[in-house]
């Protein structure tokens, strides 16, 4: 992945996608191979060593990974960062610093919430999908892993979604967008790799991908074959 442009990866549900997703934000561990960042190897760190080096994870399972839905929104929004300041201090939270944050989210990603004291457990999908991207995104990452970030979603919140990844791009994020819908792979990604039963079958530019094309290396067929047909 390269900063400034958004990797699609391409695959038919239950590929590696989940699995590959987890291992690079540390949350799986890894069984083999090596994972860098920005040169430097990160492969065995912990989820908070990974964030500590500004990356971001926006998980396809926002209800199980992304938020804690008996937290209000506030508290999610803090979730990465709540012993640290602003919103710490000698162990202590700042109430006034997690409330501005808050309030300045709330406006800034359009959350449909009553208050920021409001259990996010309560909000729509789309608006708790905002909640994950709005902890994520404002914390100026330098790669971010989005997994099915507009499954579920309506069309409105889909198009918020996509806009915020096309502006993270223009601000010089590695971005790998994970997604089984192959239309949005195919209007977000500068390049689109596919993965078949665990392993990555080819990388195309996207003036070079077509749905058919896609399509067979999503089946298993490499480019070779593809070529030799």
């Amino acid at each position: 992945m390269h900063g400034g442009e958004i990797l699609g990866l391409a695959g038919v549900s239950g590929n590696g996608q989940r699995e590959l997703a987890e291992v690079i934000a540390g949350l799986r561990p890894v069984t083999g191979g090596h994972i860098y960042l920005e040169g430097e190897e990160i492969t065995g760190m912990s989820p908070g060593q990974i964030t500590e080096r500004r990356l971001a994870y926006i998980p396809e399972e926002r209800m199980r990974d992304g938020v804690i839905k008996d937290f209000t929104v506030a508290e999610n929004f803090i979730l990465r960062d709540h012993n640290k300041p602003p919103f710490a201090r000698y162990g202590f939270l700042n109430l006034n610093a997690i409330a501005s944050h808050s309030e300045r989210l709330i406006r800034q990603y359009q959350i449909k919430a009553p208050s920021k004291d409001t259990l996010v457990g309560a909000l729509s999908g789309g608006n708790i999908q905002k909640v994950v991207l709005a902890r994520e995104i404002s914390r100026q990452p330098r790669t971010l892993i989005a997994a099915q970030p507009t499954r579920g979603l309506d069309i409105g919140v889909t198009e918020y979604v996509h806009r915020q990844l096309l502006e993270q791009r223009r601000l010089g994020t590695a971005i790998l967008l994970i997604s089984e819908d192959l239309d949005e792979i195919l209007a977000l990604s500068d390049r689109i790799a596919v993965i078949y039963e665990g392993r990555i079958m080819g990388i195309l530019p996207r003036d070079e991908a077509t749905p058919e094309k896609l399509g067979l290396l999503m089946a298993g067929v490499t480019e070779e074959k593809q070529q030799a047909a």
